[in-house]
Formats: C-alpha cells, structure tokens, sequence
C-alpha cells in the first residue's frame, strides 16, 4: 500500500475526537430529510437487532503538515451524526460542533436546521427513554474507515472530486458505497483496488489527444448494462437513476450471512466456482474465451451481463468485466476490424449522427452487439453485427422523429430482441432475427448513409412521401 496513505477502522466517537476540518473546497451540507431518516433508521435497526458493530461507511481525510485533518469525503454523514449526538445530549463532538467544523454557506445553514428539528421529532418517537442506550451504540458500536491521504489529488482520486465541486453524485455512486460497505470480510487493500478500478473508470481517456475523460461507468452502467438487463426481461428500460439502484444488489455471501431462500443458491454456486478458480491463479483448461485471441485479465469467464449479483467485490469485479469489454468492442484498436470500420461509417461519422435520436439508437445498437458477444463472443458479432444493425436503424428511417420513450419501447414491440438473444443456444435460435431484419421498410426519413446500407443488402424500400424522401435519387422507384 501506498506509505501515503493510512487507514483504519475507527468508532465514531474516535473519528470525533480528530482534529477535523471543512476545507473551502467543500460543497454544502445538504443531506435532505430523507438521507438523514436513512441512516437513523439504519443504526436503530442495527442497534435494536444487537450487532456489534455497524458500518456507516468511508470518510476521507488529507492530512496537512500542520495536523489538521481535512474532510475529503464523508462530510455530510459527519454533520448529520453531530446533530443526531446534540439532540441526544451528548457531550461527544461539542468542540467540532461550536469552534471547529463551520457552516457559513445559507444553504448548509438551512440544511442544518430542518434537519436538526426532524432528528427531534423522530428520536421523541423512535427511542423515547432508551437515549443512553441508542447514544453509547452510536459512539462505541457505529464505525467508518477513516482514510487518511497525505496528497489532496490522490485522495479526490481515490473518491469523486465532484464532492467539493457542488455536483450531485452520479447514481453509480450509491452503488459504490453499498457494495464497499458488503465487503466487510475483505482486506483494506482489496477494497482499495476495488475502488481505485472504479473512479479510473470514470475518467477514462481515448487516446492521448482526447481532451475531456470519459465516464465509462456511466455509459457502461446506465446506457448498457441497466438497459440491457431491463430489456432482457421483456420491460421497458427508461434513463437509470437512483430509483433502480435495486437492479445492482444482490446477495451478499460471508460467514454472518445465511443464504435466505433456495433460488439463491445458484449465486451461491456461482461464487464457490469463481473463488476457487480465483484462488489457482491459472486459467481454466477448456474454458471458452469471449475474445479468440486476447484475454484481458480484467474479464472474469464466468461473469453474464443478466447474472444474478452477489454484492461486495463480486460486484466490482461484474462491472471491471463490462468496461473492458466495452473498451475493446467500441474504443480499443485491434480486433473486430471490420465490425469497428462498420460502427465508424454508419453510426459515427454520418451527417445527422450526433441528433439526439440518432444517438439513442446507436446506445441501443451497442448493447445488442454487447449482449451478442456476451452469449456468443467475437463469432457472434462478426455473424449478427449487420443484421442487427437492421433491426435497430430501420427505426431510424421509419419514423421522422426518434423519441428517447420510443426507443425504449421499440426493443419490446413485435420482436423481442433482447429477449430472444438472451435465451439462444445456437445461431439457428436467432434465425428470426434475421428475418425480420429484411422486412420491407417503409421510409419517412431520408438518412443516405443508412439508405445506401440497406440498398446494399438487398432490402426492400418504398417511400411514403416522395417529397420528403424521394428514393429515385438512389436509382429505387418511390414505391408507394
């Protein structure tokens, strides 16, 4: 580990007794009632259910020459713990409260509080005369890892620096949080690693000339998998948001963890398998790679994009999986030449291509070819990227506009796409696709590059008014 930084485990009323500190770069506080009745509710149940030990999650601190200890990450917990411990009574972190950790910002203010008068009202409710008890398990039995980073980058590295910039975190990072939170069985470094593959992935860079990083955990998390896995189970699959965190948590398997009901035991299985095989450090004899001549280390053999998930590192590991995958289907040189020529041609560089229907489209056409090589690996895309392809741009010339609600639909009309690659065996499982592929289409849009392609296999174009499509120019009979 890096002699940089240092990390333990600490009680809270330890993390209250550091010599804290809000740096300027901080956002303010803003915890809504809700986030606050989130955590109550999770020491109370934790508290009622006798645990020795709760973990509220990591707080992040850069530690300055001269001792001071600023708050990187965690400042919003810290405070809402500050004001839980004031309506209790307690004497712990009054010296933070009134000289150390000051709010000047009004909506930090504002925040504190409402949120001051709704701890009030739920402690009156919830502990009644049991304050003693609730206050000791708060300070002595509630935890974090405390990380302490001498260097300001390398902490906002480590987490997201959005957190000192005034944004609201992406959806993604509520995923982080929970699954670091499910390895509790795991080392310190292992949740580091798990962390450090996961903010890299936020700024991945291209090439050397690419000026702005791209967030791959969005792109992969929001546009492939969630959508992909939606789709896959024959239901709509809107914008991702923190309302379907749920679709990313699973079990979590650890000596204090009962397997609840028998259906879980298939993940069960599934982690067995992939720990031993972990654990011989060789790869399995026989084993089919995704990829003919390159396996990426970071790709787990046994991982599905429609598995069922066991949260903690398996969770990361799942995700690692799909951002490289991503990277070598759609950014990576090498192979599928002929398939990224293709992506390059007619999804890319046509004029039209960066509308906002357009682009739908292309996300959609990624996760099919995603889920494509997922089943059937570089064979399968080399086989289908066309077809599929077909199946996704006729929409395109189909329709005037492409609305992103429409598009989202458009996988669960008449042809069950997702569905039926998700369950095929066998090429001759995804014969219908290639059928309806070379339907007729009937074309209200004239987008030449995408006209060209289908002249080119062979398909059938009319046009429903010629006035605005006018086919002839492609040497075609308007055909209406």
């Amino acid at each position: 580990m890096d002699k940089n930084i240092n990390a333990e485990i600490k009680k809270v009323e330890n993390i209250l007794s550091d010599n804290l500190s809000i740096p300027n770069y901080q956002r303010p506080y803003r915890w809504t009632e809700r986030n606050v009745l989130q955590l109550l509710e999770d020491v109370k149940q934790s508290w009622k259910a006798g645990k020795n030990s709760y973990r509220i999650g990591s707080v992040i601190l850069n530690n300055e020459d001269n001792g001071t200890l600023n708050i990187v990450d965690g400042q919003q917990r810290i405070t809402t713990i500050l004001l839980i411990l004031k309506t209790l009574g307690s004497e712990v972190g009054k010296s933070l409260r009134e000289k150390k950790l000051q709010y000047s910002h009004k909506v930090s203010l504002n925040a504190i509080i409402t949120n001051h008068r709704f701890i009030e009202n739920w402690i009156s409710e919830n502990i009644g005369n049991e304050k003693d008890s609730f206050t000791k398990y708060l300070l002595q039995y509630c935890e974090f890892v405390e990380i302490q980073v001498k260097d300001l980058s390398e902490a906002f590295q480590m987490f997201d620096s959005q957190n000192g910039r005034g944004k609201e975190l992406e959806a993604y990072n509520l995923l982080k949080a929970y699954h670091i939170r499910a390895m509790e069985t795991n080392t310190f470094d292992e949740k580091i690693v798990c962390d450090r593959n996961w903010e890299s992935a936020t700024r991945y860079m291209k090439t050397k000339e690419t000026k702005a990083p791209t967030d791959l955990l969005i792109q992969v998390i929001n546009e492939q998998l969630y959508r992909t896995r939606q789709w896959s189970r024959k239901e709509t699959a809107l914008a991702f948001s923190k309302k379907q965190i749920d679709e990313f948590k699973g079990i979590t398997i650890c000596k204090n963890q009962s397997i609840d009901y028998p259906y879980q035991n298939k993940e069960l299985l599934q982690f067995i398998v992939q720990s031993y095989f972990n654990s011989l450090g060789v790869s399995v004899n026989g084993m089919k790679s995704r990829f003919r001549k390159i396996q990426p280390k970071n790709i787990n053999p046994f991982t599905l994009i429609n598995q069922h998930l066991v949260n903690g590192k398996d969770f990361f590991e799942y995700i690692e999986t799909y951002v490289e995958i991503y990277k070598q289907l759609f950014f990576t040189e090498g192979e599928l030449k002929e398939f990224k020529e293709f992506v390059k041609t007619y999804c890319v560089d046509y004029a039209g291509a960066n509308r906002d229907g357009d682009k739908y489209l292309f996300e959609l056409y990624k996760s099919l070819i995603m889920l494509v090589f997922d089943r059937f690996g570089e064979v399968g895309v080399e086989r289908y990227y066309e077809v599929l392809y077909m199946l996704v741009y006729r929409f395109r010339l189909e329709r005037e506009q492409v609305k992103y609600a429409a598009v989202a639909d458009y996988p669960l009309s008449n042809l069950q796409l997702f569905h039926i690659i998700e369950n095929a065996r066998s090429f001759v499982d995804l014969a219908e696709l290639e059928r309806n592929a070379y339907r007729k289409v009937v074309c209200k849009k004239d987008v030449e590059p995408i006209v060209r392609f289908f002249i080119s296999k062979g398909v059938e174009l009319s046009s429903q008014n010629p006035q605005k499509v006018d086919l002839t120019k492609y040497g075609l009979n308007n055909g209406n």
